[in-house]
């Protein structure tokens, strides 16, 4: 058995190849994956924005004002201030996305679409448009750019801390990418390594690989809950820390 194409199978993306008046469209599971996602989504946002008296939306409304408001005062609030309370869209729609993107991945013949560094990029270019964003709509065009030099900073440092700054964002967008992409990739090919060691035993021994399956499918199990675990913390610690990085630039000082 062929393990590394066999994971790589599971895991890498495939283009469809689909052609449009000799233009290729970049169709490909993990598109068609986000697509779905997107739909899930905006289909929950209308459950949980219903309007009725019956017992159904209320408690749709009631779960949608719970989510809402431990995102305000859970993660945008204490990470900016009262200031980001005008972007509390575009954290609850984050950590949704997110979460359901890990989630997907746990679905039989679901793509996880997070362990593709080209999705977490994306999603981490959006966060750093929203902290560039911020920081210009708190202290202009020009206070942004001077924020990147600390108050009383001696001028013949100035050459030096600018750049360092600049860096120093860059390489927090960065790191919201590949933290994300990094544990759901490494999760997924835990899992998959698991299963395969009873095939790759088998091969050696029937009765080996099926001494090998109880012990391997615990850890698979205990494994799958780990997942699901992650799945959770990693779109709230990729959601908490734009709401630092927002804060950051917000507060300069």
């Amino acid at each position: 058995m062929d393990v590394s194409h066999t994971i790589a199978h599971h895991i890498l993306d495939h283009d469809f190849g689909v052609m449009l008046g000799g233009f290729h469209l970049p169709v490909t599971a993990h598109t068609l994956t986000m697509l779905g996602i997107s739909i899930v989504l905006l289909a929950v946002a209308m459950l949980l924005s219903m309007k009725g008296k019956s017992l159904f939306a209320r408690l749709m409304n009631t779960i949608g004002e719970e989510y809402v408001s431990f995102m305000r005062d859970g993660i945008v609030i204490p990470g900016i201030g009262k200031e980001g309370v005008a972007f509390l869209p575009y954290f609850c729609t984050l950590f949704l996305f997110i979460l359901f993107s890990n989630l997907a991945g746990l679905i039989p013949q679901m793509k996880t679409i997070t362990s593709n560094i080209s999705v977490t990029g994306g999603l981490a270019l959006c966060s750093g448009g929203l902290i560039v964003y911020a920081g210009i709509q708190a202290h202009g065009f020009w206070g942004f750019i001077k924020s990147f030099v600390p108050g009383g900073t001696p001028w013949w440092l100035i050459p030096l801390m600018f750049p360092l700054e600049v860096i120093s964002l860059l390489i927090r967008v960065c790191v919201l990418a590949i933290r994300l992409f990094a544990n759901m990739l490494s999760g997924h090919m835990v899992l998959l390594s698991l299963l395969l060691i009873i095939f790759i035993i088998g091969q050696m021994s029937k009765i080996a690989g099926v001494g090998a399956a109880f012990p391997a499918m615990g850890l698979e199990i205990f494994m799958t809950f780990l997942e699901l675990l992650v799945a959770f913390l990693q779109a709230y610690v990729f959601t908490l820390l734009t709401s630092i990085y927002v804060g950051l630039v917000v507060h300069s000082h």
